[in-house]
């Protein structure tokens, strides 16, 4: 699988939050299309950012990060490379302490470990 195919597979399993990252992308980026897709999964990110502090979200979000761990894992190098740089690395980013730390938990290991290897530490 290449990005663009997760990217597409993406939206349709995860049309909210496909609807909230749009809204993000297109504040920085103009508009929404395969040109931009790798930098489409930061915007991605900082909607998951956004809906750490909603507790009904949660259950999505472990969905989500459990998404992303699969195809980080069965991956080939450009989908492991956008999920560690686009994804991961803007993760928590103005995230409060707080909500942080319930997320966190949920965040699965390989995605933890990336998170890890680029920030030094996990998220506070």
């Amino acid at each position: 699988m290449d990005v663009v195919k997760m990217y597409e597979e993406f939206r349709n399993q995860y049309p909210e939050l496909t609807k909230a990252a749009d809204a993000i992308h297109v504040k920085t980026w103009g508009s929404v299309d395969h040109e931009t897709v790798f930098c489409w999964f930061e915007s991605l990110a900082e909607a998951v950012n956004d809906q750490m502090g909603v507790p009904e979200q949660h259950a999505e979000l472990t969905s989500v990060f459990k998404y992303i761990e699969m195809k980080f894992v069965d991956g080939s190098n450009e989908v492991k490379n956008c999920i560690d740089v686009s994804f991961v690395e803007n993760l928590f980013w103005r995230v409060s302490p707080r909500n942080t730390g319930l997320v966190w938990t949920v965040l699965p290991t390989h995605l933890q470990r990336l998170y890890i290897a680029f920030h030094g530490r996990q998220p506070k």
